[in-house]
């Protein structure tokens, strides 16, 4: 009786803490401005890091410029689409490897965080899927489908057009 209590106890503490989310168990988490950003490892952020500026550094190393890198192409999406949401926070999850549904990266409207494969991962992808949380913070209600990818496309085209 007693093991069969301690069952319960155990399984209601997981459906309360949210399965998926312990099974990912993020080993760093790695926080900028905008977005909090979970990793397995210290070469996941570092390479996700380098693949959105270009060069390598460790994160450990210097943490603002960093910060910096993910915080730019935050901004760079909002002044694209003339959408600065208030208190715009979102979670970013990095893994390897090709993800759910076959996709290298995707944005979950309803845990409004952003899951990327770090393999895959650049620039580009990266303000993709912000251009989806922007979008999903600034409207109340989603804007249909189709219309978040002609203005992620408008954003892909027009990232670092005047640079």
């Amino acid at each position: 009786m007693k093991r069969l209590f301690c069952c319960f106890l155990v399984l209601g503490a997981l459906t309360l803490y949210n399965i998926p989310s312990l099974m990912a168990d993020p080993s760093g988490v790695f926080k900028t401005r905008y977005t909090t950003v979970y990793y397995s490892n210290e070469k996941d952020i570092d390479d996700f890091i380098w693949k959105l500026g270009g060069q390598r550094m460790g994160l450990v190393a210097d943490k603002d410029l960093a910060a910096n890198r993910i915080d730019r192409l935050v901004e760079r999406v909002e002044a694209i689409l003339d959408m600065q949401p208030k208190d715009f926070k979102i979670n970013i999850y990095l893994s390897r490897g090709i993800l759910e549904s076959g996709r290298i990266a995707f944005y979950d409207h309803k845990t409004k965080s952003i899951h990327i494969s770090v393999d895959y991962a650049t620039d580009g992808v990266t303000a993709h899927e912000i251009a989806h949380a922007v979008m999903n913070y600034h409207f109340s209600t989603p804007l249909p489908d189709k219309m978040q990818e002609i203005l992620t496309q408008y954003v892909d085209k027009y990232l670092w057009n005047d640079y």
